[in-house]
């Protein structure tokens, strides 16, 4: 594939960052440096660097680095769609988010979206994300375009449906599962949901998988949908086992939402290893149920966190992880007294190592030499103290951003 594209609107490596190192949210982050030279975490340190940071440095305010922010799902061409309320998921899809994702039959829409939702994700500090497209190839051929002048790092996929949507959404499968290197890409299989997928479409998917391919969709995120979903797989035990019918239940595997679930499931999903990306500010916009986060672990299924754009009204992952631990406290309140909620500590990990490691990124969300520079600086007029991160997950704003490094790159504030 050939690209035109624009240089990065860039600070080039090698530099020096020094301040407060938040490399572990259960921790009191101390003071120190890192150096990072070509896209690469060099080198890591306590105290005073010797070299001169890139960084302004005020030992009575300091800056606050941390690994940049990691979305286990989102709809990248449903960014602009947030905030149509009143509607249960089936009648949302129907009625707002499918004539969305129309709109990406138009190349240069495609592109346009892309690469605001690029802007848009750089803006809010989420520097890695796993998403849905569309159907249309050329969507994917936009989002690598993009990601050459921005290479957030990214596993996108084609939506695969046959069934129960409009047309100009229909597709027998992915065009190509490719990897573009330079913008930090990864194609996935992305079966929309089994309510959107034929017996044929789920069993020409499995047979595209390969060891390192990424299979990435819906799971039992209504009520509605799973009654369908019984509906059409009247012979499977229930709704995950008609993915694991057609082997698309695998340790690279994303559930998205999975919220209504019996023990025999969350069994099968732990024993498959693969990952529930739960999606707490879109659960609560779609009135689709409040995650069950005390099975997931009684069970010991592997978790990720998700913006879930657009049903997903925030796509700071900060203010998700917040919704996060809201849920799991209303959990509390209205239906088990003893419900497990997260440390706000717990939940940073989450969007940044937790969701790396969730979607096979073991050098990424993390400061760490030889890791990804993938890292943000941050100055609030935070206390620091104890409370630090629930202070940030709960008064979070863009502004508190200083500094975005993408890959090595400091990227200008104008461009985000």
């Amino acid at each position: 594939m050939r690209v035109d594209c624009a240089p990065h609107p860039a600070i080039t490596t090698p530099m020096l960052l020094q301040g407060l190192l938040l490399s572990n949210p259960h921790e009191t982050p101390k003071p120190g440096w890192l150096s990072i030279a070509d896209g690469r975490i060099a080198d890591v340190g306590f105290g005073s660097p010797a070299g001169e940071p890139i960084n302004s440095f005020d030992p009575a305010r300091p800056s606050l680095i941390c690994p940049g922010f990691i979305d286990a799902h989102l709809h990248l061409p449903q960014i602009d769609a947030v905030g149509c309320d009143g509607l249960d998921l089936l009648d949302w899809l129907d009625r707002v988010i499918y004539p969305s994702e129309l709109r990406w039959s138009d190349h240069a829409a495609a592109s346009a979206q892309a690469e605001s939702a690029y802007r848009r994700l750089l803006r809010s500090g989420t520097l890695g994300f796993a998403a849905f497209l569309t159907s249309h190839f050329h969507g994917y051929e936009a989002v690598v375009r993009t990601g050459y002048k921005l290479p957030l790092q990214a596993i996108v996929g084609q939506v695969l449906m046959d069934r129960n949507g409009p047309p100009g959404l229909m597709t027998g499968e992915t065009t190509k599962l490719a990897r573009s290197q330079r913008a930090r890409v990864t194609c996935s299989l992305n079966p929309r949901f089994a309510v959107a997928c034929s017996d044929e479409l789920l069993h020409r998917t499995a047979q595209r998988i390969t060891d390192d391919a990424i299979i990435h969709t819906h799971l039992a995120e209504s009520h509605r949908e799973c009654d369908l979903v019984r509906q059409l797989f009247p012979n499977d035990a229930n709704y995950t086992a008609v993915y694991d019918r057609h082997g698309l239940l695998t340790p690279r595997t994303l559930l998205a939402h999975g919220i209504h679930l019996n023990d025999e499931e969350w069994s099968l999903i732990a024993k498959r290893q693969a990952v529930v990306v739960h999606c707490p500010t879109a659960n609560m916009f779609l009135q689709s149920g409040l995650f069950d986060l005390d099975a997931a672990r009684k069970h010991g299924v592997r978790l990720a966190l998700g913006s879930d754009i657009a049903a997903g009204a925030d796509i700071a992952m900060p203010r998700v992880a917040r919704a996060m631990i809201e849920t799991a406290k209303m959990r509390r309140m209205t239906v088990n007294p003893a419900a497990h909620v997260p440390t706000p500590a717990d939940a940073w990990h989450l969007i940044t190592r937790g969701n790396a490691d969730a979607l096979g990124w073991a050098d990424a969300g993390r400061l760490e030499i030889g890791a990804a520079a993938d890292i943000l600086v941050l100055q609030s007029p935070l206390e620091i103290d104890e409370h630090l991160i629930g202070r940030l997950l709960y008064t979070w704003r863009d502004d508190f951003i200083t500094h975005r490094v993408v890959n090595g790159v400091m990227i200008r504030e104008a461009f985000a």
